[in-house]
């Protein structure tokens, strides 16, 4: 599988302390990463996609990689230890929303789709 990048996935787990959820980070070394930012024209001219509307799609050639929805990803080796979601403030990461376990054919991957947070 072709890889551009890595990335650092934060996997939310449930009721790890009695304050709540805990975050685990998880460095990707290869990953294949693209980023779609919407737009549209209106009679205006064009007009660019808020944040909120910026899509992304990741494809991790390791299968064995837990990710489900509502974990984030950030691109490249971010060493920040997540608390809570506002830690990571000004670091550019997506939400999770989707993930599909693709464990077939001759290149198995996970294929996570995500929106800028």
């Amino acid at each position: 599988m072709i890889t551009n990048t890595d990335a650092t996935l934060y996997h939310r787990i449930r009721g790890m302390s009695k304050d709540g959820d805990g975050w685990q980070r998880v460095y990707l070394p290869a990953v294949w990463w693209y980023e779609n930012v919407s737009s549209s024209i209106t009679t205006n001219g064009m007009k660019m996609g808020n944040g909120a509307t910026s899509g992304l799609t990741v494809r991790v050639p390791d299968i064995c990689v837990g990710i489900q929805k509502g974990d984030y990803i950030v691109k490249g080796n971010c060493d920040v230890e997540m608390v809570t979601v506002k830690s990571l403030s000004g670091i550019s990461h997506y939400c999770v929303t989707g993930v599909n376990y693709n464990a077939f054919g001759s290149r198995p991957h996970v294929k996570v789709v995500g929106v800028k947070c």
